[in-house]
């Protein structure tokens, strides 16, 4: 895959170690990149799919992830790794993309055994809010059509690394065994980047 030009583009990414890096709050490395098979932190998996350019426009297509089928506005890079939530390893799959300055993605994660997928689902919260260092959120629960999963939204404002402002739209949902996380993260958030992601999310 071709690399981002962090001049040209203007959206913060990095590069460490050889590691591509996005520094929207959702993507900076929150520890070393390990090797040898062994666990790859979230943060730095979601980094690792976003790595060809941008889309100008939005293009939203069908996208499924684990028994989820939902849309995307970009053609998504996917990966499944060995992640830690908390102070749980778990194996996540994961694709994503960025438009429009916005970048979406969307992971689950199989529950394990004698885990309370709750607590799961809190961590990965909290994990995702303290890196954004946000100031701000509140937790929204959807209505969903009869027989659905409860989808909860979390909406958060905090800052980049380098302390410019940014806007979050974090759902998660709880289904079958399964935590679903979907993301939308940008300089300012509007419904037609956060609506349709979540508008007709469908299962089987």
């Amino acid at each position: 895959m071709r690399a981002i030009e962090a001049a040209r583009r203007g959206n913060g990414i990095e590069y460490s170690a050889g590691v591509r890096a996005l520094r929207d709050p959702s993507l900076q490395l929150c520890a070393k990149l390990r090797r040898g098979g062994r666990a790859v932190t979230v943060l730095a998996l979601i980094a690792m799919l976003v790595l060809s350019a941008c889309s100008p426009a939005l293009d939203w297509r069908t996208v499924e992830l684990e028994g989820l089928r939902t849309v995307l506005p970009c053609k998504p890079d996917r990966a499944a790794r060995d992640v830690v939530l908390g102070e749980l390893p778990v194996r996540m799959s994961m694709a994503g993309c960025e438009a429009q300055g916005a970048l979406f993605a969307i992971s689950q994660v199989a529950v394990p055994a004698g885990t309370d997928a709750a607590d799961l689902e809190q961590a990965w919260r909290s994990a995702a809010l303290a890196q954004m260092q946000a100031s701000h959120s509140e937790i929204l629960t959807l209505a969903q059509r009869p027989q659905s999963p409860t989808v909860r939204l979390t909406r958060a404002i905090g800052l980049r690394p380098d302390g410019s402002p940014v806007q979050a739209s974090l759902a998660w949902i709880t289904h079958k065994g399964s935590v679903y996380h979907l993301a939308v993260y940008a300089k300012a958030l509007d419904a037609t980047l956060t609506e349709p992601l979540l508008g007709d999310l469908q299962w089987r």
